[in-house]
């Protein structure tokens, strides 16, 4: 652009002040136009929207090489994207396998260490909340469930969160001491492979209705997969 000025004033023999001034002017409005235009145009192509088997083959290539099941993975990863109208872009595809496997390295219901331990801190918390003494609770617990385990059995072998969940609202439902305790507050507020909190998927499925057969409630479902 400098150099088109240049060339032209020394071309042209332009001398007086004003007269250069003002071509000088004009000469760098016109560059700077032409400059920005050629951005602008540059800058308003949108990138083309990612075609179905383009954005499959993106979430294959973005699976880490231990998930199993990669078919069943990648069909309701892209079916996730797609009924929520959200771009399969690499980026989205990236961070929605980054979270999944930061919270539970593609397993649906993963085994949480020590759950069994965690299970009774909250059950003794909440029985300190309530005013029902330790050892009244500890007593109903030893009580059968429909397994034939005694809740306290069933607690002590829990692994995942879906199993302590089952015992819960076993237990709310079947013994008095379960609704002093706990009424209808499950302890386990977050599930699933993406650690989904179970009060947002009920309130995102009551504006989006849920796109599959709900077999139990919205609160099972955030356990699949």
């Amino acid at each position: 652009m400098f150099g088109l000025i240049v060339h032209f004033r020394s071309e042209h023999g332009y001398s007086d002040g004003r007269t250069s001034l003002r071509l000088h002017g004009s000469l760098i409005l016109v560059a700077l136009t032409a400059w920005l235009a050629g951005c602008a145009g540059t800058r308003s192509s949108a990138p083309p929207p990612v075609q179905p088997d383009q954005a499959r083959a993106l979430i294959g290539a973005a699976l880490p090489t231990s998930v199993l099941d990669r078919a069943g993975w990648t069909d309701d990863i892209y079916a996730a994207f797609t009924l929520q109208s959200i771009d399969p872009t690499r980026e989205n595809i990236c961070a929605a396998v980054a979270v999944i496997e930061q919270e539970s390295s593609f397993r649906v219901d993963p085994v949480i260490p020590g759950l069994a331990a965690i299970a009774w801190r909250e059950i003794d918390s909440r029985a300190e909340q309530a005013g029902v003494p330790q050892l009244l609770v500890h007593g109903a617990l030893k009580l059968p469930s429909h397994t034939g385990l005694s809740y306290s059995e069933r607690i002590d072998a829990a692994k995942t969160e879906k199993d302590l969940s089952e015992i819960f609202e076993d237990f709310i439902g079947a013994v008095p001491m379960g609704r002093t305790l706990f009424a209808d507050y499950n302890p386990v507020r977050t599930r699933g492979p993406m650690q989904v909190n179970v009060a947002f998927a009920k309130q995102y499925a009551a504006a989006r209705p849920y796109p599959y057969p709900v077999n139990v409630s919205i609160s099972d479902e955030v356990f699949s997969r």
